[in-house]
């Protein structure tokens, strides 16, 4: 209820429907006072928007790039949860599926790379390359561009936080590619190392995930360039805002520099 929307965490499980603008007057009024007051959740909010128009506006390549075991498998899980719901949960369900529902099948590709991975679909990387690039939106809207991070810190930090080493390749002034931030990706439910440069003044990101994900591969997807490779049994991935022609250049040096 709109009485109930105090803190930050009060307004986290309102925020996707929200942004669908699928909650009620009280609740969206409640919401927008607390955004207003409030730069973090307002920056998140902002984020969602983003990743959920980059969405609908692929949602015909993405619908035709999910593998058709992927549909049959979330359709069967549909169908199990409305056939053992009550009907109160059975309301909730159809709630959060109608909420979905403009996304069809885009939003499920978001929701489940780990199922990707997890069932062994065979084409796990367009999923990836689509789930990285939504991700890749989402956190430099979040993360802004102005923050310089010092790459052996940023190592430091990961090993100590997540259980697992990386290599986190240096800015290149010379290439105009400056470090921002590493963090986790949550598209890939954490188990990807998200770093977040700038290279001439624009967003560039470089994933690394300790799984193989099959072979090295060029995509084009959501607007943006994918250069997937693996290498020392990991798969990593630059993503570029567009489709830069001499991408080449920066990729030959994550290749050279990531570990």
């Amino acid at each position: 209820m709109a009485e109930d929307i105090r803190t930050c965490r009060d307004v986290e499980e309102h925020l996707a429907p929200y942004v669908d603008g699928e909650e009620t007057l009280a609740v969206r009024v409640s919401v927008a006072s607390h955004l207003a007051a409030c730069p973090p959740c307002r920056e998140l909010a902002d984020a969602g928007r983003s990743a959920r128009d980059l969405v609908v506006e692929h949602r015909a390549e993405l619908r035709t790039a999910a593998p058709a075991e992927l549909r049959a498998r979330c359709a069967a899980l549909q169908s199990s949860a409305f056939a053992k719901a009550s009907a109160r949960q059975a309301r909730t369900s159809s709630s959060i599926i109608r909420r979905w529902a403009p996304l069809s099948l885009a939003a499920t590709l978001v929701l489940a790379v780990a199922g990707v991975f997890l069932f062994g679909l065979n084409d796990r990387v367009e999923a990836l390359a689509a789930s990285l690039a939504i991700d890749h939106v989402k956190c430099f809207k979040v993360g802004g561009r102005s923050s310089h991070a010092e790459a052996s810190v940023a190592e430091r930090d990961w090993q100590q936080d997540q259980g697992w080493p990386i290599v986190v390749p240096q800015g290149e002034p010379a290439q105009q590619l400056t470090l921002v931030d590493v963090r986790r990706c949550f598209s890939t439910d954490g188990r990807a190392a998200h770093m977040m440069y700038t290279w001439r003044g624009a967003p560039l990101s470089l994933y690394v995930l300790q799984e193989n994900a099959g072979a090295d591969r060029v995509v084009e997807k959501m607007g943006h360039e994918a250069v997937i490779w693996c290498a020392n049994k990991r798969t990593y991935a630059v993503i570029a805002d567009g489709h830069p022609q001499d991408l080449t250049r920066i990729v030959d040096y994550m290749k050279a520099h990531a570990r």
